[in-house]
C-alpha cells in the first residue's frame, strides 16, 4: 500500500481574520507533487469555510458565501494569551472545530509523516497547537513544519512548535528539501527535484466546496525581501 501522508493547514489565532481568498497554495503544490510520486494524501485545512462535518454542529453558523468566493472564518472564542491580555478585544480561534480535527486526524491509520504548512510568523499559536494535537495522536509519526513562519523564525520554531524538522524556503526549494527530508527519514525513495517546466498541479480537489482557484503569476519579492 501507498505510504500516507497527513498535511495540516493550521488554524489562525488572532483578534480578526476573515477570507479574502486563503488557500494554502504552497501546501497544495506539494501534495499533488507528494500525489505524483505515489503517497496517499490527506489534506486536513483548518481554515476550510466549507467542511461537510460543520454542518452537523449547531454552534457553527452557516457561512454566507460573499461575491467571488470570500467570507468571514468560523470563529471560537479563547483566552488570550499572557503578552496580549492588557488587549480589550475578544481573542479567537479561526477555522474548523478542534473536535472536528481531532477526527481528521484518528481517520487516518499509520501515517507515515505529517507535514504542516505555516503563514503569518503570529499566527504559530495555531501551528503549536495543531502539532500538539498530531503528535498526541500520532506519537510515533515525524512532524515536518514549513511556511513563512518556519522560514523567517526558525530559530523560534525550533524551540517552540514541536516539529521533529523545521523546514525553511520557499518554491521549488521549499518542495526539493521536503522530499529530501523525507527521503532520509526513510520514507519514500529519491525523486528528481522539481523544474518549473514539471510542476505539479496544485491537488484543489483535496479542499471542499471549491468555487474558485488560485493562480502563481510570480514569485518572490521584486525588491529581494526575505519574505
Amino acid at each position: 500500500m501507498k505510504p500516507a501522508i497527513i498535511l495540516i493547514n493550521p488554524w489562525i489565532y488572532d483578534f480578526a481574520a476573515f477570507d479574502l481568498w486563503s488557500k494554502p497554495l504552497g501546501l497544495l503544490f506539494i501534495a499533488g507533487y507528494l500525489r505524483k510520486h505515489g503517497f496517499r494524501i490527506h489534506l486536513i485545512d483548518c481554515l476550510s469555510r466549507h467542511h461537510p462535518d460543520t454542518k452537523e454542529d449547531r454552534r457553527q453558523e452557516s457561512p454566507h458565501r460573499h461575491a467571488f468566493g470570500t467570507g468571514k472564518f468560523n470563529r471560537e472564542q479563547v483566552p488570550k494569551p499572557p503578552p496580549l491580555r492588557h488587549v480589550t478585544r475578544p481573542f479567537s480561534r479561526y477555522g474548523i472545530p478542534r473536535e472536528l480535527f481531532i477526527k481528521a486526524l484518528k481517520r487516518v491509520e499509520n501515517p507515515a509523516a505529517i507535514l504542516v504548512t505555516s503563514l503569518m510568523t503570529y499566527w504559530y499559536l495555531g501551528v503549536n497547537e495543531v502539532i500538539d494535537l498530531a503528535k498526541d495522536i500520532h506519537p510515533n509519526v515525524p512532524v515536518f513544519l514549513g511556511g513563512i513562519y518556519a522560514t523567517l523564525c526558525r530559530d523560534h520554531a525550533l524551540s517552540f512548535s514541536g516539529a521533529d524538522r523545521v523546514l525553511g524556503g520557499t518554491g521549488l526549494n521549499a518542495m526539493a528539501s521536503v522530499m529530501d527530508d523525507l527521503q532520509r527519514s526513510g520514507i519514500g525513495r529519491a525523486i528528481e527535484p522539481p523544474t518549473l517546466d514539471r510542476m505539479p498541479y496544485p491537488a484543489f480537489d483535496l479542499l471542499h466546496d471549491t468555487t474558485y482557484i488560485c493562480l502563481l503569476t510570480s514569485s518572490g519579492c521584486p525588491f529581494r525581501c526575505r519574505y
